[in-house]
């Protein structure tokens, strides 16, 4: 399956079946991103079907400034805590806090084989095919997402608040 056909064709079905992804072939590093905020079973599940490519994971957690600018609202763990909880349930994995500068910045260091991402994850694809054309990508499709979705559960925080 392409990184293309992945992205933009999770049916419903798909998504409540959990994932359509069967890796095919096992790959050495496989790196993941997110901001894994009010972390839950949907990034659970993003992270072990992630982990199914490649022998070594290295998840990179997004930096306190990027989530401001990119979400427009601050996260409600900072940055350190959201890479401990990661890391507590992912402890074989690498998780680091990405650059602040250059979000590129963990590829070109650690040189993963495999891009994996989350079903809504928004991202420069046509720029990372450029940057980066031998790395391969791949998108998960997501896990109860009528539950299991960070905005949603920050709602649902804020109602019984």
């Amino acid at each position: 399956m392409s990184f293309t056909e992945s992205s933009h064709n999770n049916t419903e079905t798909e998504q409540k079946n959990h994932s359509n992804m069967h890796p095919q072939r096992q790959f050495d590093h496989v790196m993941c991103f997110g901001t894994f905020d009010i972390f839950h079973p949907g990034h659970m599940f993003y992270l072990s079907e992630a982990q199914k490519f490649a022998h070594e994971m290295t998840v990179v957690i997004a930096r306190d400034k990027k989530v401001l600018t990119v979400k427009w609202r601050e996260p409600e763990d900072n940055e350190e805590k959201r890479r401990e909880n990661v890391q507590k349930v992912f402890p074989f994995a690498r998780v680091i806090l990405g650059d602040e500068s250059d979000i590129f910045t963990p590829i070109r260091t650690l040189h993963p084989d495999i891009l994996v991402f989350g079903y809504d994850q928004l991202i420069p694809e046509e720029e990372l095919h450029e940057l980066f054309p031998a790395i391969a990508m791949e998108r998960i499709g997501g896990f109860e997402t009528e539950k299991w979705k960070s905005s949603l559960l920050r709602s649902e925080q804020k109602k019984a608040k």
